[in-house]
């Protein structure tokens, strides 16, 4: 599916964490109801868990009379009921089997997941149970109303075998629910509203960055199944012991799937890594090996690699997997610039990404200008010292008394009169530069740093992180970056960092002639792509960091890191706007919290190296 309509879309190719998202989801806030209903249908009964709030008992008074009456449980559920489920045109009757006061569950506000709290407001909480003769094709779900609304604030989410239907929505009326009893999965109400937010089996990703183009699935195995032999089956755990081999087998089937072209050729796809996955509305994670896995709900997320030189000009993906289940498979194409959504059918099952990206989208590195001293001299003061030195020097051939007094008179004047002022360079060993004199050539270290990263070659991430670093911290730096830009609840995905923000910048005292020593504190913004989402990570260092010129140029001769702390974008407010790598400052809104004077430096220019 062409992505031509974008071109007039595109911005400069590094857009950072305020520009990327995860995929969009949906706040109702139903979880916030003050009635909560959750129903599992089972093949021989629905149980039903309910919080009443205490403003909304009166919604159901029936049943709040057979709760306060009764000695024990089970008792029946009144017919005068007002809510009711009906299973293929017939009311379902049940029985109450228990009630009891307890603290409301918090949910999160998007995925409705239990939150922990210990302010939670008090509630009734009500469990119903409905006998099923046959398991039912249709279900219909009807709150207590007046002339078709919805007289309850109910916000519900119905399980079939255990696998979740809709996500939290409100009941605001009848809703129907099919039932697919051969795959649950399937199983959807009638109004698409409530369809959940990842209800596609198969979902294909294309990710095309610098220097490579990745190729990832997020497919559930049970569908798989169906167009190869798989040692799965539904409702059934699937053991730690074998999960490994069972993934051995979904990859070298998918290898083989979905092919690449780029730029014309059809290159071998290489396994980056393939794990067991955990889908929520907020984040996509690794499942650990301890959590359990079930046939139906299992999912499988693959990684395949394409390495390439540079940036490509043209991709393209060819989805092959379509049967009378799979009609409608969600992919998308991402570069630096976001993700462009489609959905691939029968018809048109190619995804296809073309490079327009304006400017370099490679790595690039800021020019590293040494750090330099400087002292201010107002201009009316050098002017007057030189006249006041040309009438001492007649005073004194004269012996003029007069003169001598009109030149000291003139050098006091030049002094304390205010003039504009000009900066004039000191050797850095004649005088330490301040932190604002040292900051650019401490960011754009710290930026090409991160930047060396980018490239997959690890002798060309060696040779670039060569000109920023010693040869004495080269390795260690580069294996505690390695470690800390990677996700480990994402599998290991490595985050792309693609902002520095310079905090604050304090001489200190240097441990060695000829270096320079500064209190530094950063911060390290990037983003990865994966699973279908798009994560931000931000990061704040406060470290020792020294400078020392070795062969000619200024590199980090050592780095101590005091703390590292990873925080929200919401918190981070030097890195709310997005800005590209040749417009670092932006305007006054967009600048860090660095003193003035440091701000309005000019970096050096990009130097784009590919």
């Amino acid at each position: 599916m062409s992505l031509s309509a974008r071109g007039v879309l595109l911005v400069l190719a590094v857009t950072l964490p305020s520009a990327a998202s995860a995929d969009a989801v949906m706040v109702t806030r139903a979880m916030t109801a003050s009635t909560i209903m959750e129903a599992f249908v089972k093949e021989d009964a629905i149980l039903v868990e309910l919080e009443l709030g205490e403003q909304e008992l009166a919604r159901f008074p029936s049943l709040i009379e057979a709760v306060t009456g009764a000695k024990g449980f089970p008792v029946p559920i009144p017919p005068a009921s007002k809510l009711s489920f009906v299973a293929d045109g017939v009311r379902l009757r049940g029985t109450i089997e228990s009630a009891e006061r307890r603290k409301k569950v918090e949910r999160d506000e998007v995925s409705g997941e239990p939150l922990p709290t210990s302010a939670a407001q008090e509630v009734l909480f009500v469990v119903l149970r409905y006998p099923l003769r046959n398991p039912p094709r249709t279900l219909v779900l009807s709150p207590p109303s007046k002339d078709g609304y919805a007289t309850a604030d109910i916000g519900f989410v119905v399980y079939h075998r255990g696998v979740a239907v809709n996500d939290f929505r409100y009941l605001a009326a009848s809703e129907q629910l099919e039932l697919d009893w051969e795959d649950p999965f399937y199983s959807q109400f009638e109004r698409r509203t409530l369809k959940r937010q990842f209800s596609s089996p198969m979902n294909i990703f294309l990710y095309v960055e610098p220097f490579e183009v990745r190729k990832e699935f997020v497919v559930r195995p049970l569908d798989l199944a169906r167009f190869t032999d798989l040692d799965i089956e539904p409702h059934q755990p699937i053991p730690a012991e074998r999960r490994a081999a069972l993934l051995a087998q979904i990859a070298e089937f998918l290898s083989k799937r979905a092919p690449v072209t780029i730029d014309g050729e059809r290159p071998e796809p290489i396994l980056d890594r393939i794990h067991f996955l955990k889908r929520g509305l907020r984040m996509t994670r690794v499942v650990t090996p301890d959590e359990p896995v079930d046939g139906t709900n299992a999912i499988v997320g693959a990684i395949f690699v394409y390495p390439v030189d540079g940036l490509p000009k043209d991709v393209r993906l060819d989805w092959d997997l379509f049967d009378e289940r799979i009609q409608r498979v969600p992919g998308s194409a991402t570069d630096e610039a976001g993700p462009m959504p489609s959905f691939l059918v029968p018809d048109d099952s190619q995804l296809h990404w073309v490079n327009y990206l304006k400017g370099s989208a490679l790595p690039g590195e800021l020019e590293v200008q040494p750090p330099k001293s400087h002292v201010s001299i107002p201009v009316g003061f050098g002017v007057g010292l030189i006249l006041a030195f040309g009438l001492w020097i007649a005073a004194w051939r004269r012996r003029s008394w007069a003169l001598g007094h009109a030149a000291a008179a003139l050098a006091v004047a030049a002094w304390f009169v205010p003039t504009p002022s000009v900066d004039v360079p000191v050797p850095s060993r004649v005088r330490m530069p301040s932190g604002e004199e040292a900051a650019p050539t401490i960011h754009a270290l710290l930026y090409n740093v991160y930047r060396s990263l980018d490239f997959r070659d690890e002798e060309i991430v060696f040779d670039r992180l060569a000109q920023s670093l010693s040869g004495e911290v080269l390795e260690r730096v580069y294996l505690e970056m390695r470690k800390g830009l990677r996700l480990e609840n994402q599998g290991g995905a490595r985050v792309r960092v693609r902002e520095v923000a310079l905090l604050e910048v304090v001489p200190t005292q240097a441990q060695e002639a000829g270096t320079l020593r500064y209190r530094t504190k950063w911060s390290a913004t990037g983003s990865v792509g994966h699973w279908g989402h798009t994560h931000m990570r931000t990061n704040r260092y406060d470290a020792e960091i020294t400078l020392a010129r070795i062969e000619d140029q200024w590199k980090i001769a050592d780095i101590e890191i005091l703390e590292e702390q990873r925080v929200l974008a919401a918190q981070a407010p030097e890195l709310r706007r997005s800005r590209s790598d040749s417009d670092f400052f932006g305007d006054e809104k967009g600048r860090s919290e660095l003193p003035s004077a440091l701000q309005l430096q000019a970096y050096p220019q990009l130097v784009a190296k590919r």
